[in-house]
């Protein structure tokens, strides 16, 4: 009998940098961005969870999320259904589709102990959008130990499996209100291209190699600039 897929949509963090619930943001729909995540989720996950602090309520099925990062979340839920292949994605991912989610099923391996998405900024692997099959639980649960509080390191120490995004912004995160205007110019096709002239100071320089270059970019802030470039 194989093992089900369960879905775990994370939304106990504190939101700092935002200022504000990113879990409670709508960007589309009238929806807050819990509840699309969730009905996604829905869709592909034989069942499904949210992740959140024992000081919240969103009444639906939850597991509760010991606050402590969100390797240790993932721990929870799987000592909580340890049968379970975990379908784990973040609140924060306001540009992710049902198709992204797709392609991560159709392309997992169960012969791997996770299977994630590079990441379109650094090329690493995508933890908070990735399948953990049950053969990672004890690497998992080694780190937790160890008072690793990384996914993402997690990843790069366990047999993952990476696979290339189709939509190269799916996973683009909203933590930051400047990260949120980058994410509206995409959703209401806003984004145009302009030319610019971009000038490096002290340490951007000697990783730039130049003082100054022109490029051309469709980004609308300048932390999408950062981000680009």
């Amino acid at each position: 009998m194989s093992a089900p897929l369960y879905g775990l949509l994370l939304v106990g963090g504190k939101s700092s940098r935002m200022g504000q619930d990113k879990a409670q943001l709508m960007y589309r729909d009238d929806q807050p961005e819990w509840i699309r995540l969730h009905s996604i989720l829905e869709q592909h996950c034989d069942k499904t969870f949210l992740s959140h602090r024992a000081s919240q309520n969103f009444g639906v099925t939850a597991i509760i999320d010991p606050a402590e990062g969100p390797l240790l979340a993932i721990h929870t839920a799987q000592a909580a259904h340890p049968m379970a292949r975990w379908l784990v994605i973040a609140c924060d991912l306001p540009l992710l589709e049902s198709a992204t989610l797709d392609e991560l099923i159709a392309g997992a391996s169960l012969q791997s102990q996770a299977t994630s998405y590079h990441s379109r900024v650094d090329h690493r692997a995508e933890p908070l959008c990735a399948i953990y099959e049950p053969s990672s639980a004890d690497a998992i649960s080694q780190a937790v130990k160890k008072g690793s509080r990384c996914p993402r390191k997690l990843l790069e120490t366990i047999e993952t499996k990476l696979l290339k995004l189709s939509d190269s912004h799916a996973l683009d995160n909203a933590n930051t209100p400047a990260d949120t205007l980058e994410v509206r110019s995409f959703l209401t096709n806003s984004r145009m291209p302009k030319t610019i002239t971009v000038r490096y100071f002290a340490q951007l320089r000697e990783l730039a190699k130049c003082e100054e270059e022109t490029i051309t970019t469709e980004c609308v802030t300048s932390s999408g600039l950062y981000e680009e470039l």
